[in-house]
């Protein structure tokens, strides 16, 4: 089943002009035909085609379905690499595996300072209408590092580090059923000022395995991770 992306289709009862080029000139889709939207919050729809513009395809709502977010959270903070396609590459594969949030840091050894956000948000949303996860995950701009440890975070909280070979591995330190917020650094790693500084903000350092992994790969490992943990 196909799903079209739609953030407040009980207000607007228009797909976007991309959505409605999908629908009408990929997917043949016609007046009366029937097509299925979510709208990231949990909510999806169906509804019938009144208008089959293919710039402005215009539906009414037929029925509507509430989906229970999961009883736990995923949320990567996550130093953007250099290479935007890498980060790209994450940003899609995290939000198949369910993560809820991403946020990118800007560490010491960071090597690169902006991202486009407008970009990774249709990754996000592209994600999502391919896991039918019905939650879209929130996609943030880029902070500092000392910014983002120090926001009112609840959960486990976690920051990925290989520098001493001593840390605890991930799998054993996450709690089922709790919102688990991990912290990736850059292909440097973090300092260890920057390491001392998340743990004075309540921050367990912690490993990802034996081998030492690509900053997009760690990302990956650790959303997918959260969710073997939890049976997801």
């Amino acid at each position: 089943m196909n799903y079209y992306y739609h953030a407040d289709p009980k207000s607007d009862l228009t797909l976007s002009s991309e959505e409605s080029s999908h629908a009408i000139k990929v997917l043949r889709k016609k007046t009366g035909d029937t097509i299925h939207l979510m709208d990231g919050l949990g909510h999806s729809y169906e509804a019938r085609i009144t208008d089959d513009n293919f710039r402005r395809c215009k539906f009414e709502i037929v029925s509507t379905e509430k989906h229970d977010r999961k009883p736990f959270s995923i949320h990567i903070a996550i130093a953007p690499t250099k290479n935007i396609d890498r980060i790209e590459w994450f940003v899609e594969k995290a939000c198949e595996l369910g993560a809820d949030r991403i946020s990118f840091i800007d560490t010491k050894r960071t090597e690169r300072s902006k991202v486009k956000i407008d970009r990774l948000d249709k990754k996000a949303i592209s994600a999502m209408k391919q896991s039918k996860s019905f939650w879209k995950c929130q996609i943030d701009e880029i902070t500092t590092f000392s910014n983002f440890i120090k926001e009112p975070l609840t959960g486990q909280k976690f920051i990925a580090f290989v520098e001493t070979g001593s840390e605890v591995a991930f799998n054993k330190m996450i709690q089922t059923n709790m919102d688990s917020i991990i912290m990736i650094g850059p292909e440097g790693d973090f300092t260890f000022d920057e390491v001392k500084s998340a743990q004075n903000q309540g921050f367990q350092t912690t490993n990802l395995g034996k081998n030492i992994l690509r900053t997009e790969t760690a990302g990956i490992i650790a959303a997918h991770t959260v969710n073997i943990i939890n049976g997801y």
